[in-house]
């Protein structure tokens, strides 16, 4: 009986080794140290706010897509986002909305932007090209700085030249990249 326990324990150990090499080398088959690849692209919130003249807040989607990479992350996509304004006066009179459409890239710290943007209170409109650049998290977090050039010849005076803002590109990819869909690669023949 002591010789059968023996035998027992020493299956059981194989068995055991074998399992445990199965499941080591199914992970290392989809998980190298130095992959790079894009996520598939996703239909995030972007979210916002900021300040020109007057505060403003900043709402829409982005089509985005991570880059993963050794070193740092990046990320891109083009966006459509509503700028609302209200003047501290008389919000109701001075409401100014602008809808925008815009492309967003960022590496690591640093990221860049442009859109054009249709202000209009309803009795005037403005259109604006923005570029933007500024610091980022990853391209979750941007705290962009950028510069309305205007594109008519009227313009809002609560719409400055100058404008700062805090704009976040919610893609719950970020919380588990591994798990993320992966974009498929092109293979060249």
């Amino acid at each position: 009986m002591l010789i059968e326990t023996r035998y027992l324990k020493f299956f059981v150990l194989i068995i055991l080794a074998m399992g445990a090499n199965s499941a080591k080398s199914q992970d290392s088959l989809h998980v190298t140290p130095f992959e790079r690849y894009w996520t598939k692209p996703r239909i995030v919130p972007k979210i916002g706010f900021g300040t020109q003249s007057t505060a403003f807040i900043e709402a829409g989607v982005q089509l985005h897509q991570i880059y993963v990479h050794p070193l740092a992350l990046a990320s891109a996509g083009p966006y459509f986002t509503v700028d609302a304004l209200i003047k501290k006066s008389n919000p109701i009179d001075d409401f100014i909305i602008g809808p925008k459409i815009g492309y967003e890239v960022t590496g690591g710290l640093f990221g860049v932007a442009a859109d054009f943007t249709y202000y209009t209170d309803f009795n005037r409109e403005s259109v604006m090209f923005t570029p933007k650049a500024g610091l980022t998290i990853l391209g979750f977090a941007d705290l962009f700085y950028g510069y309305n050039l205007s594109l008519s010849n009227d313009t809002f005076k609560s719409i400055s030249k100058n404008r700062f803002s805090l704009v976040f590109n919610i893609n719950k990819d970020y919380f588990n990249l591994r798990a993320a869909g992966r974009k498929p690669e092109k293979h060249h023949q």
